[in-house]
């Protein structure tokens, strides 16, 4: 090939994710699916050729639509206008060439980011072969950058399915391969987290998990890297392979040789290579916009204000791009935090924005603290933030801060790590914070943006003197926000010139400003000039929309749910299927009104959001806008429906919802699925309940009751279930108001901690309508409750009553607890045979059920029994056995449960020392969740032991303090404290 013959050097393929092109950064538009799976199957042919016959067959297989050449050339055509847009007619191609009855592409080296990829992994593998681990990680480490979401994301069709498969295995080998370095750089400690997720995400695969429990042994923690090989057991069908046997083996016997190598983590970072913590797993920041360009000055500002201290606050007027310009500073300043970039939208512009306690779980969460270790207040979650990140480098992204009490418990606090705060807000400043001014672009770079977003009709406008560009940047008044919606017009079919463009933008202008500044965004906070230029470009595209896209367009801000993925936005927008949906949402991110948050989710601004609604308001009658918000509340109860089967396969509740499902909901292929869609759906199934009852959407009360009921039951035992209080009240108001007994029967018993009164209220409502499943759940929960308060007679009753329902209604699990509880009324009541039978019975219907929650909940009740029987022995055995059936860490506040009442058993069988050991474990696993019950109980063990071994001062303190603790939860434990205090003491 001669150099006229050589193709554009300036253009770049990305199949690595959604299949794109750019050239010199710009987007290019590729058309539809077929057209850029066309692209991709030729892309990845590395320049070889393709006949016609095999590229049909590539894209359809053995179903070709009629006319299928005819296509294939049509789709050919539109490619090279697009790759070639200065090609002569007829002029030979030299990209996409025709080569005698086929095609190919044909582009320089290192054009292909799937090439570029392999290449990396071809350089890693020779440099781990020579013994070069730093080389290594850091090839690979460059490698997994490249990849931005699934590889050929959206594209169907056998080659593209094939092509997928392959990419997605050699991206999990490298991704096994990356940790393995990090491991060999000594760098375990820090890639644990991210070892987590990746054999979350690989169920299947040994070696993700064989090198967290290595990761986890090298960081001291045994017990945990036990675990892991314990979970493997229950997840492979044929149990762990010999590798993690042998692993595990030699955890056990402590061989020198899995000894972390001398090799400290600074010397890593200072030969340039980040740590695990950067990869993929711990990068929570959004997607860059498409076309980013410009700013400079504003990166380097706030850089340099990074540089000086560890929080920097960018402040402005909404539309200014605070958002992409945090989310392109953060990302160019990785190397200086490469432990990871997080990302929480506060929403502070929002009614309701998103409070501390729920922004720290969700940074918790990144950080590799589950649900159910999650403590319960702000302040314990803001103290295990801190010190998760303590010897770490994070950089962490506070979007859309409303003041700065709402920013102040997320900053890090720690040495190394820092915070990009973003806020409409002048006043917001922590102290010591810097703040970064951004306001509107200057008109270079705004011409770059459009030009960028707008493609090569804004391009030739700015080149051939920019009259018509220069006036679509004024009118929109450089804001970034603007222009990107604006500009997204100019390739938006019907596509406009600048001029139009210009035009039609200069007339919303000005009708707008006829009427009065701010129309269309009068109830927004903090109104600016800016917003009637952004109220002009959003009725500018708007009208341009096919009437379907327009009013998806105006539905999907309906929700004040978050971003919603593709199967959210099918049910809001009432389509049969997902393709259908991303297909539509797929128009609104090409018009700029959409844009994708995360992969697969996609938001907008909250001043598009709010004309979207506006325009609803216009367009849509109420019932339509309604009927979307009960499909989005429909498909989130099918879907936690289906997790709850998927988690608890025997449970009533499925059996007896009181709204009847129109919709399947999203399917969930297992209890790993169901619990990760359960963590990521909680905020906004919380905020789809909490807008249906305040806005008192009709038929909307019961499918609520329902999914809250479905949720606590999805929720319980975690800090999460606290989450919804305030919506259960809601409820409850709206059924009284309504005058529907069935549906406040059911709510009565959803708080967190249900009062005797409401539990009774609940069962009499539910007897008078007849309802089967309330006093099932109702009348177990308070023969629970009693049981605590020892009135063990009345609980008897309840729980026998219950387990019998249980039985009728085939929930063995739920029958099993009713009966181990049971078993500690008989005891109580002086019933010791009948006691330690329904214990022992508990415990043999629970593990017939195979469930491990279940079975430690029965053998944690089991054991109190024994114990209250002076049966110590079989007692110590239950409890201990308690603390096996899930691994360990899965429940931290019941594990530490466990433990405390083992300090009990301890007790009674005199083994002090061991009493005072099991006592130290609770508290130290009670640390996590903050649960001042199993404090009390653990805190008194260890009191009463320190006293039996002559500690009296140690004794004392720990005593009160439990005293003090069991007093303030109304505990029945501390009475009997109090007397002991009194006692040896004489202080109560």
């Amino acid at each position: 090939m001669n150099n006229q013959d050589e193709p554009p050097h300036r253009l770049r393929f990305h199949v690595l994710g959604p299949v794109r092109a750019d050239r010199d950064g710009q987007p290019l538009p590729l058309g539809s699916p077929q057209e850029r799976a066309t692209l991709a199957i030729l892309l990845l042919r590395d320049g070889r050729s393709l006949t016609a016959s095999e590229l049909v067959d590539a894209l359809w297989g053995a179903d070709p639509p009629h006319r299928a050449m005819d296509t294939l050339r049509a789709y050919v055509t539109r490619l090279r206008a697009v790759l070639e847009p200065g090609r002569p007619f007829r002029g030979r191609a030299k990209v996409l060439v025709s080569t005698g009855g086929g095609y190919a592409v044909r582009v320089p080296p290192g054009s292909l980011d799937a090439t570029v990829f392999e290449e990396h992994l071809a350089a890693a593998a020779d440099a781990r072969a020579s013994g070069d681990a730093a080389g290594a990680y850091a090839r690979l480490t460059t490698a997994l950058a490249l990849w931005e979401g699934t590889a050929l994301a959206g594209l169907t069709g056998p080659y593209a399915e094939r092509e997928r498969e392959r990419l997605t295995e050699l991206r999990a080998t490298a991704r096994e391969d990356h940790y393995d370095c990090a491991l060999a750089l000594g760098r375990h400690a820090e890639s644990v987290a991210g070892l987590r997720a990746l054999a979350a995400e690989q169920p299947l695969r040994e070696k993700p998990r064989a090198l967290l429990m290595l990761a986890l042994h090298r960081a001291g923690r045994q017990a945990e890297a036990l675990a892991v090989f314990s979970e493997t057991g229950r997840l492979l069908p044929d149990g762990p392979g010999p590798g993690l046997v042998r692993l595990r083996e030699r955890i056990l016997a402590g061989d020198p040789a899995l000894a972390a190598p001398a090799v400290s983590g600074a010397a890593v970072t200072a030969d340039g290579c980040g740590s695990p913590g950067a990869s993929p797993a711990l990068d929570l920041l959004p997607p860059e916009p498409v076309g980013f360009t410009g700013r400079e000055t504003l990166t380097g500002e706030v850089r340099a204000a990074l540089a000086e201290g560890d929080v920097v606050v960018l402040a402005g007027p909404a539309g200014t791009g605070k958002t992409a310009l945090a989310t392109h500073t953060a990302r160019a300043a990785r190397t200086a935090y490469p432990d990871g970039l997080l990302h929480v939208d506060l929403r502070g512009t929002d009614p309701e924005p998103v409070g501390a306690g729920a922004a720290l779980a969700e940074l918790l969460h990144a950080l590799g603290v589950t649900d159910a270790a999650l403590p319960d207040d702000v302040e314990r979650r803001a103290a295990l933030y801190r010190s998760l990140l303590a010897d770490r480098r994070v950089l962490v992204v506070l979007d859309d801060a409303h003041d700065t009490a709402h920013v102040r418990p997320l900053l890090p606090g720690v040495p190394g790590c820092a915070a990009l705060v973003t806020t409409r807000s002048p006043d917001l400043a922590p102290p010591g914070a810097r703040t970064v001014g951004v306001d509107a672009m200057e008109e270079k770079e705004a011409l770059a943006l459009l030009t960028a977003v707008g493609g090569g009709r804004a391009a030739d406008s700015a080149v051939a003197g920019g009259d018509a560009a220069r006036s679509v940047v004024a009118a929109c008044e450089r804001l970034p926000l603007a222009l990107r919606i604006a500009g997204a017009r100019l390739t938006t079919p019907p596509a406009w010139t600048p001029g139009d463009l210009a035009a039609r933008l200069a007339e919303e202008r000005q009708r707008l400003d006829t009427l009065h500044a701010g129309v269309g965004v009068d109830d927004v906070a903090d109104v600016g000039a800016g917003d009637v230029v952004l109220e002009a470009a959003c009725r500018v595209a708007h009208d341009a929309l096919e009437p379907e896209t327009a009013r998806a367009f105006r539905l999907l801000a309906l929700p004040d749910a978050g971003p919603l993925d593709a199967a959210s936005a099918a049910a809001v927008l009432d389509l049969p299927d997902v393709t259908r949906a991303e297909a539509v949402v797929g128009g609104l991110v090409r018009a700029g009104l959409l844009e994708s948050a995360s992969p697969g989710r996609y938001g907008r601004h909250a001043l598009v959001r709010l004309f979207a609604r506006r325009q609803s308001e216009r367009s849509d009658s109420p019932p339509v806008r309604d009927a979307a918000l009960l499909r989005l509340l429909d498909h989130q109860l099918a879907t936690a429906v289906t997790a709850l089967l998927r988690l608890i396969p025997d449970s009533p509740l499925p059996r007896h919802l009181l709204h009847h499902l129109a919709t399947a909901g999203r399917p969930l292929a297992d209890a790993g699925a169901a619990r990760s869609w359960a963590h990521d759906a909680h905020p906004d199934v919380l905020a789809t309940v909490r807008q249906v009852l305040a806005q008192d959407v009709p038929d909307a009360l019961r499918p609520a009751v329902d999914l809250l009921t479905v949720w606590a039951a999805l929720t319980a035992g975690t800090a999460r279930r606290h989450d919804l209080e305030s919506s259960v009240r809601q409820a409850l108001d709206r059924a009284r108001e309504r005058g529907d007994d069935i549906a406040a029967a059911r709510t009565l018993r959803l708080p967190v901690a249900p009062s005797p009164e409401e539990l009774r209220s609940a069962l009499r409502l539910a007897e008078e309508v007849h309802d089967p499943l309330t006093p099932l759940l109702a009348g177990f929960e308070l023969g629970v409750v009693l049981l605590e308060l020892d009135r063990a007679d009345e609980a008897l009753s309840l729980l026998v009553r219950a387990e019998e329902g249980l039985i009728r209604e085939g929930a063995a699990g739920g029958a099993a607890e009713a009966l181990a509880h049971a078993a500690r009324a008989y005891i109580a009541l002086g019933r010791p045979e009948e006691s330690l039978a329904a214990a022992d019975a508990a415990v043999e219907r629970a593990r017939s059920v195979g469930q491990g929650r279940t079975l430690a909940l029965v053998l944690l009740q089991a054991g109190r029994a024994h114990l209250r029987a002076d049966r110590t022995s079989a007692a110590a055995d239950r409890l201990r056995e308690a603390l096996t059936v899930e691994p360990e860490g899965t429940d931290p506040r019941r594990e530490a449960l466990v433990w405390a009442w083992l300090a009990r058993c301890r007790l009674a069988q005199l083994r002090h020392r061991e009493a005072v050991a099991a006592a130290d474990r609770a508290l130290a696993l009670e640390a996590g969740p903050g649960d001042d019950h199993v404090r009390g109980l653990a805190l008194a063990a260890r009191g009463r032991a320190q006293l039996a071994l002559g500690e009296p001062r140690l004794a004392l303190g720990a005593l009160r303090e439990a005293h003090e603790v069991l007093t303030r939860r109304g505990a029945a434990e501390a009475a009997e404290v109090g007397a002991l205090l009194n006692e040896e003491f004489g202080a109560g």
